[in-house]
């Protein structure tokens, strides 16, 4: 037998006393594992790359695009959502389980879009502690958790009216604190994949997925937040075509004119989301290649995390002009101010006549 394959038990110590065989193997496996952990070498392609060009461009159009966000969407975005959030506090004696659901989805909206504005100042960085920024993560995540198993109950809700399952959303506070306590458990689990709890205090440049993050953050807030939610949604459907007990069951009254809405929220949410992990795990893959990647995988994720933020604007949106309590409002609210309009313009008029 070649002396290089044989049995690792009948290797002799080193002559400076170091283990070898099965004792060298796992001190080998132990330091990998330590190296693929350690994140002291990511650094930012803008801070680190060569090539200046490419840096200002990519500097360039985010800093563009967050000047649009924060002038068109932030506003949009707390304008409506505030007064949908009214609406259905206004109503809340009368909330049916779906309004319950939306009037959730409309208030973590708003949270993300008051979040974001922590990348107000792209292309530079939030200046912070590890312990600010994993704060600032563990909400972040909270509320991206929040919003995908909103999204799932009403789906579930919409299109199964009859299945078991709705019959767990049938009190809605009790199933709006589950959903929520879901949330904050798999934002908590994410968040203690920072890797950053032994150096609280220092200070980092800081986004609400931190680049020094182990490869495992990404991974598994994929896994959390879009693969899961994508696999419950394909077996809903698959359940939808082959369940005609469960779909053709009485809905309830805001259930029946909620399909749209609903389904429109979805869209938003699987296009914006797909993008966003798609960059998330290319940074992963980026990670576990020791590679920093170049300008432009900044500027990827840059505006990845800048669709995730419209995510919330679009919802509050759909909300307002296709769920027909919060539609209804607006359009008394429109009528009233165009009644009084009319009578200050009639007032106007008729003592421009008296004076004449």
């Amino acid at each position: 037998m070649n002396r290089e394959h044989a049995p690792a038990s009948r290797q002799p110590p080193s002559a400076d006393g170091a283990l070898c065989g099965p004792q060298a193997g796992l001190g080998l496996r132990a330091l990998l594992k330590m190296d693929r952990h350690n994140m002291s070498w990511v650094r930012y392609p803008s801070r680190v790359s060569l090539a200046v060009e490419d840096v200002i461009a990519a500097q360039s159009v985010i800093s563009r695009c967050m000047h649009v966000y924060i002038a068109v969407c932030v506003p949009l975005s707390l304008g409506i959502g505030l007064f949908s959030l009214s609406v259905f506090i206004r109503d809340r004696t009368r909330l049916g389980v779906l309004d319950r659901l939306l009037a959730g989805l409309t208030a973590t909206s708003i949270l993300v879009t008051l979040l974001s504005l922590n990348a107000a100042g792209r292309p530079d960085y939030l200046p912070t502690t590890n312990l600010g920024c994993g704060v600032l993560s563990f909400f972040s995540n909270a509320c991206y958790f929040m919003a995908q198993y909103l999204q799932g109950a009403m789906l579930l809700l919409s299109f199964l009216p009859g299945s078991p399952c709705c019959r767990l959303l049938a009190k809605p506070v009790a199933s709006l604190a589950a959903i929520g306590g879901c949330a904050v458990c798999s934002s908590l689990i994410v968040v203690s994949l920072l890797g950053t709890f032994g150096e609280l205090h220092t200070t980092t440049l800081c986004q609400a997925d931190p680049l020094t993050a182990w490869p495992e953050y990404e991974i598994v807030k994929f896994s959390l937040g879009f693969a899961l939610a994508l696999s419950f949604q394909m077996v809903l459907f698959l359940l939808y075509a082959t369940q005609p007990v469960w779909r053709v069951a009485p809905a309830q009254r805001d259930t029946a004119s909620g399909h749209w809405v609903v389904l429109a929220i979805a869209l938003n949410m699987f296009a914006c989301r797909l993008f966003f992990n798609a960059v998330l795990l290319h940074r992963a893959q980026l990670k576990l290649w020791k590679d920093v990647g170049s300008p432009r995988d900044e500027l990827l994720m840059n505006l990845a995390e800048l669709a995730l933020s419209g995510e919330s604007c679009v919802n509050v949106v759909v909300i307002l002009f296709l769920h027909t309590p919060c539609r209804l409002r607006l359009l008394g609210l429109l009528e009233h101010l165009t009644q009084r309009c009319r009578q200050r313009l009639d007032n106007g008029m008729s003592l421009n006549r008296v004076g004449g």
